[in-house]
């Protein structure tokens, strides 16, 4: 029964990601966790989503805005460390509680926003602040070594900023590919992979490829405003599934 739980949850979060740009980590893993009770849970949902991520990049590449990429990227890879101390020494239900208060906050702050019909203006990206998105890029690097969750924090600061569907999905999935090589890399040197959880990974590859392609699907029949507000539901749903479970 297991492998049914891990294999809906892989094929149910693959759909949602591949149609949003992301949510596969906020859904997976609570649900791999909570059925394997080990953090190689929070490695499997890592590989998962990368051989994902690849997939849905080819697709949506040429949409991702490159400048937004690089700040992100200076700033994860200042995260990196700190979510690898995190890993090692916090407890993973008082990072939970933290993470899911602050999803909760500005979800319901930038849903009410949608909800109103306010109209949010694209910020045009060279007339950002830099020190904003690396700050944010740094947020999500800690929370990708540590939780394998980057998206949250990626994902709110691109509807803030306005940004339509087809360049936050390319943006946030061309992240997740550093993101998550990255994150491997780091816990396959300083934590260390089992073999078993390598094998586990890749036979849930299939059910998420199945995902995405689903995904995709209907991703074509979502427009902007829906998808925003699918996007920021999704994000207070498992903010509270996340402090239920604690």
């Amino acid at each position: 029964m297991d492998w049914v739980y891990l294999s809906i949850t892989t094929f149910l979060a693959a759909t949602i990601q591949s149609a949003t740009g992301f949510g596969f980590g906020l859904i997976a893993v609570p649900i791999f966790l909570l059925v394997l009770g080990t953090a190689d849970a929070i490695q499997m949902v890592m590989t998962v989503i990368l051989c994902m991520s690849i997939l849905d990049w080819a697709k949506l590449r040429g949409h991702a805005s490159r400048p937004l990429l690089s700040r992100l990227c200076i700033g994860m890879l200042i995260g990196f460390p700190f979510g690898m101390l995190i890993f090692h020494y916090v407890p993973l239900s008082g990072l939970k509680v933290i993470i899911a208060l602050v999803i909760i906050v500005f979800s319901i702050q930038n849903l009410l926003r949608l909800l109103n019909d306010k109209q949010v203006s694209v910020v045009p990206v060279d007339s950002q602040n830099k020190w904003a998105t690396i700050l944010t890029g740094t947020v999500s690097g800690a929370m990708s070594t540590s939780l394998a969750m980057p998206g949250p924090a990626v994902m709110l600061y691109l509807v803030h900023k306005g940004f339509e569907k087809t360049r936050i999905r390319a943006t946030i999935l061309t992240y997740f590919i550093f993101a998550y090589s990255g994150s491997i890399l780091l816990q396959s040197i300083l934590v260390g992979v089992s073999k078993s959880t390598w094998l586990s990974s890749f036979l849930l590859v299939p059910f998420g490829l199945m995902g995405v392609m689903s995904g995709h699907y209907l991703a074509h029949k979502i427009d902007t405003k829906l998808f925003k507000q699918l996007v920021l539901s999704i994000l207070i749903l498992t903010a509270l599934v996340m402090l239920y479970q604690l």
